[in-house]
């Protein structure tokens, strides 16, 4: 029985790693789109096609020189056509986003990281709880 207290301590623990690592990616994402993180740039898309499909579907990806640096190439994914200029910003992982501005961007980015931080909390308290039976340290609880 020990044996599998500990397990679930371990898989719990896990679990509430990865909602963690989830929560801080939705916010440093939701940051970027914003334009608070990130350096933010100006791109003329030359080209727009349509990627992926599948489960997820297809979207559109545009690509094309910054503005003040036409020898870099960004792309990113994004409802666009060719030879409209708009503003990215870089993402921490080396990607680009489109930055919105829009009140809508801001509940989305403030908001997201929300369910996933709840869901840290929840599987981090009954990681709490597991450990405690697991060290013998039940009656506490």
């Amino acid at each position: 029985m020990t044996r599998g207290l500990g397990r679930a301590a371990i898989g719990y623990g896990v679990i509430t790693a990865m909602c963690l690592a989830v929560t801080a990616w939705a916010v440093v994402a939701g940051l970027t789109r914003v334009e608070v993180l990130g350096h933010p740039v100006r791109a003329r898309f030359t080209e727009c096609h349509s990627e992926g499909g599948g489960r997820a579907g297809s979207h559109t990806v545009c690509s094309g020189p910054q503005v003040d640096a036409p020898t870099h190439t960004v792309k990113v994914s994004y409802q666009g056509h060719p030879d409209e200029t708009v503003q990215v910003a870089r993402e921490p992982w080396g990607g680009y986003e489109g930055v919105d501005t829009g009140f809508l961007s801001w509940a989305i980015a403030i908001m997201l990281p929300v369910v996933p931080l709840l869901a840290a909390a929840v599987v981090g308290g009954v990681t709490v709880v597991k450990v405690r039976r697991w060290r013998g340290l039940g009656d506490w609880i």
